[in-house]
């Protein structure tokens, strides 16, 4: 997974490069057929490129490279046969509406960096996770075997021999130098930026193993207002970031589990002002909009299994397996740190089945699924009421109208009733696909429950019946 991450960042860093000193040098050289050319060199694709739109008679020198499309290796881009004997692709593996860029001049003159404009709109990626553990994308970015219908010159033993004792000797280089870690001082020129990202993206994660397929629509995601210089971190220490996107999980089985409606944006410090070191940790305002939805949650699929007591007593937590649509868009904020997504506030999310509430210091690792989440369910109002107004009735009708049935009732749910509403409290842990569930309250026997709590509760005729607890016959009266 990791060498196609590196994989596609070497793709669109090789562009990047290249449309750069495209800008510096005059842009002359710069044709749909150079690019395509580039690319089949470096990479293990076929490639096409529509247009290429040059601007280096204006303040800020520009580029636009329109209907990029990388798809598998055949014969014609081997060959390299030029574009115009190509037929045209009818479909890509990845594919970029448009790629913008604008740059000034000047400002590089001035030792400044500045980059008002690099946008690549339309992003499409299909992404294919193997049964085995492969992916249909980490043979795009190998190096390939012929280039112009000869064999590639950087694949001849002469050329991997050299490669490896070049490598050989940046390692012992390496030992004999200081280890540092990065940080802004090792940026040369100040960096100013106007907009940097991707947007109007489509990801599609199929995985063959589970049948499941991620798709992640309307993807844009953005830095924005980079103002960074080393030499002066306390007042040029900026990054804007936007991420928006539409998450859908279909199941095996074709249908929809889930939908996050997702704004997020956040101001951050790249640079820790005083090292100068990078930043390890992020802090983001997340939107989640209204109509996000969740079914099937593997938490709730515990929690029902758990809780077989309170199915007896009449409260049933058939919701929890709803479909749960969310009625209002929901603010919250998160930090994150290393792959680490931490809850900073205590967000609730009202849904027409129930309002799901987050504790703070709650945590998922996105590398790995891990979390650790303590979680509360305030069950739908109208159907708590309905279960607890039945065990109350229950109650009253075991008593014969003796005591207060709310009394007892609360003695015997104790902590699962708030504001009059069910409410399950739990923790949840491990892997999110597979989580370890525990209930945030203890809940015994239910005979022992009612046996503690009655005997505080009632006296009289019906204190003589529950003095008959140990055998069981007064709590038939009560239905369980």
């Amino acid at each position: 997974m990791k060498k196609v991450i590196y994989g596609i960042g070497g793709f669109f860093g090789l562009l990047i490069i290249v449309l750069i000193l495209a800008l510096v040098f005059a842009g002359s050289f710069l044709t749909n057929e150079f690019l395509v050319k580039q690319i089949e060199s470096a990479i293990n694709v076929r490639a096409n490129v529509e247009k290429v739109n040059i601007n280096l008679f204006s303040a800020l020198s520009s580029i636009e490279v329109e209907g990029i499309q990388l798809t598998y290796r055949d014969e014609v881009a081997d060959k390299g046969t030029p574009l115009p004997d190509r037929k045209p692709l009818k479909s890509s593996v990845i594919s970029i509406g448009k790629a913008d860029i604008k740059l000034s001049l000047i400002g590089i003159l001035q030792k400044k960096f500045e980059l008002k404009k690099l946008l690549i709109s339309e992003p499409k990626v299909s992404f294919i996770m193997f049964e085995n553990g492969g992916n249909n994308l980490t043979t795009l970015f190998k190096a390939p075997a012929l280039v112009n219908g000869e064999p590639n010159p950087a694949l001849t033993p002469e050329a991997l021999a050299e490669r490896k004792k070049e490598a050989e000797e940046e390692r012992e280089a390496a030992k004999n130098e200081p280890s540092e870690p990065f940080s802004a001082k090792d940026i040369p020129v100040a960096i100013q930026m106007g907009v940097v990202g991707a947007e109007k993206g489509d990801i599609q994660v199929t995985m063959k193993k589970t049948g499941q397929v991620i798709k992640i629509q309307n993807l844009n995601f953005k830095l924005s207002d980079i103002d960074i210089d080393g030499t002066n971190l306390a007042s040029h220490n900026h990054v804007g970031v936007e991420f928006n996107s539409d998450v859908t999980i279909i199941g095996k089985n074709k249908q929809e589990a889930a939908k996050f409606l997702l704004d997020t944006d956040g101001d951050l410090q790249p640079f820790i002002e005083k090292s100068g070191l990078v930043n390890p940790s992020v802090v983001y305002n997340v939107k989640m909009k209204e109509d996000s939805f969740l079914s099937g949650f593997a938490a709730f699929d515990a929690i029902s299994g758990e809780l077989p007591l309170l199915n007896q007593a009449g409260l049933k937590l058939d919701k929890l397996k709803e479909k749960s649509i969310l009625k209002k868009d929901v603010k919250f904020k998160v930090a994150y740190s290393d792959g680490k997504v931490t809850f900073l506030d205590e967000p609730t999310f009202p849904s027409k089945n129930y309002d799901l509430q987050i504790e703070k210091g709650s945590f998922l690792v996105v590398t790995t699924n891990y979390h650790e989440m303590k979680m509360g369910i305030l069950y739908d109002e109208d159907e708590s009421k309905k279960s607890i107004g039945g065990v109350d009735a229950k109650i009253k009708d075991a008593t014969k109208g003796q005591g207060d049935p709310k009394e007892l009732r609360n003695k015997v749910l104790g902590n699962l009733i708030k504001d009059d509403r069910l409410f399950i409290p739990f923790k949840t842990t491990g892997d999110l696909r597979n989580p370890n569930v525990t209930l945030g309250v203890e809940i015994g026997s239910l005979t022992d429950l009612l046996g503690s709590a009655v005997k505080g509760a009632i006296k009289g005729k019906i204190g003589e019946e529950l003095k008959k607890i140990p055998g069981g016959d007064a709590l038939k009266k009560f239905g369980f």
